[in-house]
Formats: structure tokens, sequence, C-alpha cells
């Protein structure tokens, strides 16, 4: 438990010294905000025995101690089945505010019981208002318990507190990551989980602590290139030991952090190396805070001694943190898509947009992977170094959106991230409107669907015989062939679910059967063709009109479930416009309009079209989504044709741009419950 502890205390220092950078296909998008923690740490009696020497509280002092010289702001939240203690976000750069953080840290009891709702309501209230980025983070050994609570509030409430807090965290962009803390956890992480999840924020659950700095440093990346060594674990003997280091010479910042599962009593470290504009060797001492010290230097390299003075038994781990103030930049031959091999260069800029020279990227071995942010598929692309850069190839196979992760083999293993890499997904489109024509004495014919539609992508497509028209043809799917037996004269639609892999749409293929002489003779064949020929026109007239009739001859299907709908970007002058909530169910028409829902709000309606957008209810409580507007729509990362039939289930998402770019709306379908 003590090994867990002290990796614990190693987590919080190393935390949030990953700043994210976020660089798009063709340049970079640096956010210099600044970043608003809030620490929400289980005080409860359980803790006494996960953390009986509160090394957490040591860990979280020393993480405050390593971030004076960032922009970051700095709150906590102690409680149980109260709040113990609450701090709203200071700046740690200012030594009173700083020790009185510390302070206030240090002083927390444990006791009581767990109510997590209350904790984290409390640290978001802490936040609103708060101009930059946000962040929670909550640290527990449980999951809610206020049985033996004294309070008066049950889990219920607790309950109600934490879906408000994540409703609240989702509208405002802040996000929650989990720290599930202890040995045994069984049920206990879900809960921690689920706040993770619903606010796309982190979550750990820590099993074995040789794995725990290597979770944080896969997790909490760095763009800004923080990189952290180990150089010194171990376990001794009463008297003095000694650790020899040699720095790397392009770090801006080195810090050398010490934890003990002891009081620290003595540190010397000899420095023999240069600055900027001299050479030198120096005795320094680092700030020593009971458990844990740290030494901070600036644009330094050299050997390093470290000597330090241990007790019978007593553990040090030694790390050290550099910072390199440089930007990964990707550049893409061509606009990224799926299933092609792209091209890309990577290469390393400062902060002022200047080159970085100096990285020796043809001396270091890089590593690389993409990651999909929405299913956590890693996709490994071939990487070439020179002294230019980096270059590389990549096949992306699944749509969403991509992290880059770099990773560099020099002596402090650096790692990199380039985020906000999208790749699309089309949805399979008709490359073809002949009519299918079959004579009543012949036999079956064998159609190919892949004559009849394409994947841009290249995806194969899978087929789902959703209608055929009965009296005309017998018809059986096989894979992608299409079997169709005449049975007697006439015309129809074969309509079929087609899908991607990652979306699907209803597509039709119209069929004939007509009779032998009908064939042969020219006079039935010219007035056929005459037929023909107005049918066509008055079939694509039809087309024009905003929703096809046979659509609203359905009666056999109702509407389920519940649209909710936020307007995510306004034009300029626009009041906010809340989020909305349309339930289905009682809608006993087969066809709505998405302007019905919406009447309060006629300019947006205007805007968006929304009156040439339909939705008609479907079977297994599907809706299917038909379109004829200039606005820009999408079903997840699906592009919407107009005048084509979609299929929309619980959990996908609407989006809805002006044809100006000035106005967005997200309408996601779910479930009642």
């Amino acid at each position: 438990m003590k090994r867990k502890i002290t990796y614990m205390m190693a987590m919080f220092l190393l935390l949030f010294s990953f700043v994210e950078i976020h660089a798009a296909a063709q340049g970079k998008v640096t956010t210099s905000e600044e970043l608003y923690i809030v620490f929400v740490v289980d005080h409860s009696g359980s803790m006494n025995s996960r953390d009986g020497e509160k090394l957490i509280s040591e860990g979280l002092k020393a993480f405050v101690d390593t971030m004076q010289n960032e922009k970051v702001q700095i709150g906590y939240v102690a409680y149980n089945d109260k709040i113990i203690i609450s701090q709203s976000p200071v700046s740690v750069q200012i030594g009173e505010q700083c020790t009185r953080l510390k302070e206030l840290i240090d002083s927390s009891p444990n006791g009581g019981e767990t109510d997590i709702g209350l904790g984290i309501s409390e640290a978001c209230r802490m936040l609103e208002g708060v101009q930059g980025k946000r962040m929670i983070v909550l640290i527990s050994d449980g999951e809610t318990d206020l049985e033996n609570s004294t309070t008066g509030r049950t889990k219920e409430d607790s309950d109600k507190d934490i879906q408000k807090t994540i409703q609240k965290c989702v509208e405002e962009d802040i996000q929650i990551s989990t720290i599930a803390f202890g040995e045994e956890y069984g049920a206990d992480a879900e809960e921690l989980y689920d706040l993770s999840l619903k606010t796309n924020g982190k979550n750990f659950l820590l099993q074995e602590p040789d794995g725990l700095l290597r979770i944080l440093c896969d997790l909490f990346y760095s763009g800004a290139s923080y990189s952290v060594y180990e150089a010194g674990n171990s376990i001794y003997d009463k008297g003095s030991q000694k650790i020899s280091y040699e720095s790397a010479d392009c770090f801006d910042e080195l810090s050398i952090l010490f934890l003990s599962n002891k009081e620290i009593e003595n540190i010397d470290i000899l420095w023999d190396g240069r600055t900027e504009n001299m050479k030198q060797t120096e005795q320094i001492k680092p700030i020593i805070e009971g458990k844990y010290a740290i030494a901070g230097f600036r644009n330094v390299n050299g050997n390093f001694s470290i000597n330090f003075d241990t007790e019978q038994k007593q553990k040090m781990m030694v790390f050290v943190i550099g910072r390199r103030s440089i930007l990964p930049v990707i550049e893409w031959k061509e606009e990224p898509d799926k299933n092609r091999l792209i091209e890309f260069q990577i290469t390393f800029e400062y902060e002022n947009g200047d080159a970085a020279e100096s990285l020796n990227y043809d001396s270091n071995t890089w590593e690389a992977a993409f990651e999909n942010v929405q299913t956590g598929e890693i996709v490994q692309p071939e990487i070439t170094e020179n002294a230019q850069g980096l270059s590389g190839t990549v096949n992306f196979e699944s749509s969403g959106e991509y992290i880059l992760y770099l990773k560099s083999q020099d002596i402090l293993h650096s790692i990199y991230t380039i985020s906000g890499i999208n790749i699309l997904n089309t949805l399979p489109a008709s490359t073809s409107s002949k009519e299918i024509e079959l004579l009543t004495v012949s036999g079956e014919q064998a159609v190919d669907l892949n004559e009849y539609f394409a994947d841009a992508d290249g995806d194969a497509l899978s087929y789902e015989l959703q209608e055929a028209p009965e009296e005309i043809v017998k018809a059986e799917l096989k894979e992608t062939t299409l079997l169709l037996e005449p049975k007697g004269r006439g015309r129809g639609e074969i309509k079929l679910l087609i899908s991607d892999g990652e979306g699907s749409l209803i597509g039709t293929i119209p069929v004939r059967t007509k009779y032998f002489l009908e064939a042969y003779w020219q006079i039935v064949v010219g007035i056929v063709c005459v037929l023909v020929f107005c049918i066509i026109k008055f079939y694509r007239r039809k087309r024009e009109i905003p929703v096809p009739e046979k659509l609203e001859a359905k009666t056999e299907y109702s509407f389920t479930g519940k649209l909710n709908a936020y307007f995510t970007v306004l034009p300029d002058g626009f009041d906010e416009i809340p989020p909305l909530t349309f339930a289905l169910h009682p809608v006993r028409e087969k066809k709505i309009a998405l302007s019905s829902m919406f009447s309060a709000y006629p300019n947006m309606i205007d805007l968006l079209m929304l009156d040439n957008v339909y939705l008609f209810p479907a079977e297994n409580r599907k809706i299917i989504l038909y379109q004829d507007s200039d606005a820009a729509v999408m079903i997840g990362n699906s592009i919407v044709c107009r005048r084509m039939q979609y299929i929309v289930s619980y959990g996908n998402v609407i989006y809805i741009t002006s044809k100006d770019g000035s106005c967005e709306l997200e309408v996601h379908y779910i479930s009642m419950i």
C-alpha cells in the first residue's frame, strides 16, 4: 500500500505538467489561456486505511510547488459527507496564496461517509464564470455511501447532484478526470468512470503501482514537450547516497523532484555545467518540504551529482522533469481521407514561430501512433527520421477525430502530441438509376448491387433487403447479389438498407416486368417509350417535392424517443438559445418537419431551412431523415445528401449548418429512459 501511495504522489506532480497543444492539418493552434484546476479529494473514514500517512496531501503540495512558473490557478475541495475545506482557484505564482493553499491541503482530516455529488458540485460552482481552460480532478477510493451519515442527505440526493453537475460541465466544457484510488474496487470504480466518460475527461484505475507513471505520461501528454525521467527509485539503508545524472542540452527548464516515504533530512546537488553564457560549478540546495523536495533550473546542461542522506529502509524516488518550449507541426501532402495512403511531414517550431534547428531528428529513434478519440483504435504510421524532421505515411480505415502521439527515445523520452486531426466518412451513394427490366416468361436474374451503389471512401458495402413489390418480382438477397424472379407485369421499387460499416441509408432500384410481345412490337414499344418518358418526367417531378409520397403512405410505424436540440453557433447579435427537448412519442402524425419543433425561433427556421428537413417513423424505434435544403446536414461523421432517405437510430446526432456557416444546430435522438 505504501508503495502505491508513493507512486500516487508522483502522479500529482506530473498530472498537469503537460499542456495540451492542438495542431490543424496545415498548421497549429496554440492555446495560451490560463488553466484552472480544482482538486476534489475524498477525505472519508476509509481513506485512513488507504492513505494513513496522508501522502496524497504531500503529493498535492509538491505539485503546487512545481507549478509556480506556469499559468495555472489551483483550487481545492476536501469532502466526506460534508464540505470540509473549500478553496477557489488561486494563482500559485503568488507566494502568500501558494503557502495558504498548501496549508489548507495539509489540514484536511479523514472521517465520515462519502458524498461525491456534494464534492464535485462545489468544485463546479467554483469554476462558474471563469474564463480559461477548466478542469476538475476527483480522487476517491469508492462510491457514494451515506448510509450512516448524520447530514440528512441520501444517496439519491448525491446522485441528483452528480447528474446536474455532469450536465453543467458538458454545457460549459469542464472536464472531470477521475482517479480510483485503492486496491480492491469491484463496482466502486464505475461511478468514477461514468463521471469522466460523460464529461470527456480521463479515468484511472490503479491496479499495479509500477504501471501508474506510464499511464499518466501516456494520458496527460505534452504538446509543449514536457518529459519525465526516473533517475532513481530504491530503498536505502541508513547513510549517505549518491546518484549521477547528465542533462540533455535542449531543455529550457529542468526540475529535479525527490519523493520519499519518510521525512527528507538533507540533499545536496553539485552541478558542473553551463548556462547560456557561462560555464560554472555550483552546489545547490533544493527546497525540502517534509517528504518531498524540489530543485529547478533554467537554460542549463551538464552533469549533476545528487547526494542525500537516508534512514534505515527509507525509499527515495528521483524524477527529472524537462521542458522544451517547442511545438510539433504536421503538414499533409493531400487532405487526409479514409482508406488512402497519405504522406505527411512533421517539423517543430518554437512558440514564437521560429523553426527548431537542434532536435537531432536523425540521431534519435522516434515512435508514432494515431489514436481515434471516439473508439480508441490505434493506427500505426510509417515514420522516417531525417535532418529536417520526420516524414511518414498513414492509412486511416475509420472516420473520427485522431490524436498523433510522438515519442523520442532521447534521454528523457520526450512525448509530443498533435490533436484535431479529423477524418470524415462519406455515406454510400447511388451510381446508377438504370431500371432493371424483366420478361414475365424469363427465369431468375442476378443483379450485382455494386453496379448500382458505391462508396467514395472505398469501404466495402453490405446490403439488407427492406421492401420489394411482391406482385411484380420475388426478391432474394445473397451478400452483394440480388436474385429477382418475375411474378407479374408491372413496375416498382426495391428498397435496400445500404451500410459502409459506419453509416447507412436507404437506396432504391427501379424494376419493371413486361410481357414478351411488348419487347418486340414496334408500335407497342413506341407507346411504351412514350409512357416511360412521361412516367420518368412525372417521377422526376415528384422527386422535386420535399417529401416522397411513398413515405407519407406508411402508417404501420409510430414515433418513439425524444430529440434534444442545441444551438452550438448563433449569428452575431442573437441571444443564446437554451437546450431544447422534444418528445416524439406523443406525435401521431406519420411525418413531421423539424421547423414545427422550433416555432418559437422563426429566424432559425429560415436560416437553417428546417421547413425542408423531415422525419418519418420507421421500424425498430428508428426514424427516417429526408432533406431537400441548401443547409449542410450530417449524421455523425457522415454527410447527408439531398432527396435521399437515411436511417437515424438512438444515440445518433444530426448536425445542421446554415449555408453561410453562421448558425449550427445539433439534434440528439435518444430514448425516453
